[in-house]
């Protein structure tokens, strides 16, 4: 299974948001900068982020994104099943294909997937966060909050 850019930044962001200190706002911009990726594509997802209830956004000179739950509380299988949808692995019904109904390989592909979905659950946000991946991102972030803003 391949995840989509945007599950992917949206894991990215709820990383970077997770490592953060305190519940401190984080600007979009020094996220993207963080990881270098594209301002648009993660500024797209920070808006689905808080449809969903993960992340808070304000607007203004104060404003940004943070998470709107605890880390603890964040589990990586929800989010993913959340943001690619659960059974999409196959569309038998694109197409048409005449097997439909009537072919095993579908039930096969949902079931792993729902595996997958799973075993990401076992983990949260907090999780993750507690050995070198937090490490290195907290570190990331200090060296953020040093740099001099963008004129």
């Amino acid at each position: 299974m391949r995840l989509s850019l945007y599950t992917d930044l949206s894991l990215r962001l709820l990383l970077y948001l997770g490592a953060a200190e305190g519940e401190a706002w984080t600007t979009t911009p020094a996220v993207a900068r963080t990881f270098g990726v594209s301002l648009n594509h993660l500024q797209k997802v920070a808006r689905g982020l808080t449809g969903a209830g993960y992340i808070e956004a304000r607007q203004g000179r104060s404003g940004g994104v943070r998470l709107a739950r605890r880390p603890e509380e964040v589990r990586l299988g929800a989010v993913v099943a959340e943001l690619e949808g659960i059974g999409c692995l196959v569309a038998c019904a694109r197409g048409p294909c005449p097997l439909a109904g009537r072919c095993i390989l579908k039930h096969a592909l949902d079931a792993a997937e729902r595996s997958f979905v799973r075993e990401l659950d076992r983990y949260t946000l907090a999780d993750v966060l507690a050995g070198p991946t937090g490490a290195t991102l907290r570190a990331l972030i200090r060296r953020e909050a040093e740099r001099p803003p963008d004129d």
